[in-house]
């Protein structure tokens, strides 16, 4: 009897010590900031509006992680014309920094299907909105957990922030 509460209490050690490693593991995967350092339009076309997104991602844990993926939804004044999937992965290292590009299209005739509720909705405001929403999956090892992204700004507050090239 003794030996079966031995092992059940070695057991549920070994259950609880493990437990609090992934606990705290993903907790530290979680520990890093993002923000959207660049924006760029790459195309502007009747066929393809191509757009150029730099994340830069800034790691506050000891312990290198791997963002293997990112999914995005594009909206525009409210109205979804489009998503982004990279699964391409990127390594955020250790207490480091890394930018992570990332591409997205969207086609025009998306846009032009809802011009009247956009026109509308930039006619009230006279900004444009935009805004991205959505997750990157980090992993270290074999723990993996998901971060949600969300950035959401205007055509105004967005060019105010860009600092001019001065020559």
């Amino acid at each position: 009897m003794k030996k079966v509460l031995l092992a059940v209490a070695g057991l549920s050690v070994l259950g609880l010590g493990l437990y609090t490693y992934f606990k705290t593991q993903t907790k530290k995967l979680l520990e890093f900031d993002w923000k959207v350092s660049g924006i760029r339009v790459t195309n502007f076309s009747l066929n393809e509006l191509a757009i150029d997104i730099t994340f830069l991602f800034t790691s506050k844990a000891d312990i290198e992680a791997k963002i293997n993926r990112i999914y995005l939804d594009l909206y525009l004044q409210g109205k979804n014309v489009g998503y982004v999937s990279e699964v391409k992965p990127f390594i955020l290292p250790a207490r480091g920094s890394a930018n992570i590009p990332v591409h997205v299209s969207v086609s025009p005739q998306d846009i032009l299907r809802n011009i009247i509720d956009l026109t509308l909705g930039v006619g009230k405001q006279k900004d444009v909105m935009f805004k991205l929403k959505g997750f990157a999956n980090v992993s270290s090892g074999f723990i993996s957990t998901t971060l949600p992204i969300e950035y959401e700004t205007s055509l105004k507050q967005y060019l105010s922030s860009i600092t001019p090239i001065k020559k």
